[in-house]
């Protein structure tokens, strides 16, 4: 069936933020042929520096020394993600401006102190995806979005408190059923409240550095792997403890805690007792209760040069049966870099509780740039998965189809196989679009019961 795609934009307000007034003697002009103008060309171009407010960088017109330091001050926020050239370029240039950049420092403290503790961040994604379905399932066409706000606030020199609040829901389906159903279709509600749409206060935690060892503790994310091929590290969520430390050039991260409460299935009984009274006698049941899954997991990782790679094991228990292991997950990850244009990465998954069906892997290249940061970056993203049925659940990132039978099974996915390839591109450095093209095989398919499907989507991104 041949399907058509509308493409709706939003327009995002981006808030220019305006620098203080600089003392006159920082107005003093620096030559075109100073050396500083071609380090902050190499640091724009790197993504490290933001230009002016028409987000250009005029290296052909001549600049202010307080005009270079505001640059350098930009750059210097950005100085984890610089290589070690470019780290010496900011260093150079720190030297060079020191005594403007010191100005610009009393300036900006004085201004912190009248700025609120807890500062947000987020985003928001709008989509419209048509999709296919093989088999007898009713094909679809629709739209849908989804706004995340992340808070932070400074307790003190050691500690900050993080929260999130979040559309959607982050929690769907009923016992180990969980489906990421985290974007709100169009024109949908709360079923609680049919005049508001529902929003959630689903992450609230505290992260203290004890000596080596930084600590966060309260409803977090749950981050298994790098791929969110395991877990769906921006949907699911555990209130528990997670420690990250490094031993020599080793990363070292342990998670211990509980994934939250899921829904209980109503027992047939208990909708007879709500007057559904055409249920004939044979039907009573008993409910099955809601779960709570109890979470362990350790992870080692390693970046060499251009390498990354790591391994990590995990345990996943009904938190009302400690001797019921739905999952207990050994899995390996890697990534190269070849060069700002091309990187290669997968990772693979082993679930020691089955004898059969139990692995699973993903591969994952990208095309172009390896970010989209600014105005014009754009690149192409290819994952191709593979799933045995009872490997991974649907806690995963990527789109599973569950078994066909109405199962409360933990692995509660289907043997199948998958192609996701997208196109990014960047309008500014805060808004972004994509289309993305996926198709899903079912292996277990028959002419009765086929679950794979093909769709089409375009999506545009805000991040504030």
């Amino acid at each position: 069936m041949k399907k058509s795609i509308i493409m709706l934009f939003t327009i995002l307000l981006v808030v220019s933020i305006a620098g203080p007034a600089a003392a006159a003697t920082d107005f003093s002009d620096v030559s075109t042929k100073h050396w500083a103008y071609d380090a902050v060309s190499q640091l724009h171009q790197a993504g490290l520096v933001d230009g002016y407010s028409d987000s250009t960088f005029r290296g052909d017109k001549p600049l202010t020394r307080y005009e270079f330091a505001v640059l350098i001050a930009r750059g210097l926020g950005n100085y984890t993600k610089a290589n070690a050239q470019q780290k010496v370029l900011l260093d150079k240039l720190s030297a060079e401006f020191a005594a403007e950049l010191n100005n610009i420092g009393v300036r900006l403290n004085k201004l912190e102190k009248n700025q609120p503790n807890l500062k947000f961040s987020g985003n928001a994604e709008v989509r419209y995806t048509s999709q296919d379905n093989n088999g007898t399932v009713a094909s679809s066409v629709g739209g849908a979005y989804r706004i995340r706000l992340n808070g932070e606030a400074k307790v003190d020199d050691n500690t900050n408190l993080g929260l999130r609040v979040t559309s959607g829901v982050t929690k769907a389906g009923t016992k180990y059923k969980y489906a990421s159903a985290t974007f709100t279709g169009f024109g949908a509600t709360s079923a609680a409240d049919d005049n508001k749409n529902t929003v959630t206060l689903d992450r609230v935690f505290l992260t203290s550095n004890v000596g080596a060892v930084k600590a966060t503790v309260g409803a977090q994310e749950l981050k298994l792997g790098t791929t969110g091929f395991i877990v769906d590290n921006g949907y699911a969520s555990f209130d528990g403890v997670k420690f990250e430390t490094k031993a020599g050039n080793v990363n070292l991260v342990g998670n211990w805690g509980r994934q939250q409460k899921n829904s209980a299935v109503a027992s047939i009984w208990a909708v007879r007792n709500n007057k559904d009274t055409h249920l004939p006698e044979p039907y009573q049941t008993t409910a099955v209760p809601a779960t709570t899954i109890d979470v362990a997991s350790l992870e080692a990782a390693i970046q060499n040069g251009k390498l990354s790679y790591g391994a990590g094991y995990a345990t996943l228990k009904d938190g009302g049966d400690v001797h019921t292991t739905l999952a207990e997950y050994l899995y390996g990850n890697a990534k190269y870099v070849f060069d700002s244009s091309f990187s290669l990465g997968g990772e693979y998954v082993y679930n020691q509780q089955f004898d059969t069906d139990k692995t699973a892997w993903t591969a994952v290249a990208t095309i172009g740039d390896q970010e989209i940061t600014r105005k014009g970056q754009n690149n192409v993203v290819v994952k191709y998965y593979n799933v045995g049925k009872n490997s991974i659940s649907r806690l995963t990132s990527y789109s599973l189809q569950n078994k066909a039978s109405s199962t409360e099974a933990f692995s509660d996915v289907r043997n199948q196989k998958g192609l996701n390839i997208a196109y990014n591109y960047g309008f500014s450095k805060n808004l972004s679009a994509y289309v993305a093209y996926q198709k899903l095989t079912d292996k277990e398919a028959t002419a009765a019961d086929d679950r794979g499907y093909q769709y089409y989507r375009a999506a545009v991104v805000a991040k504030f």
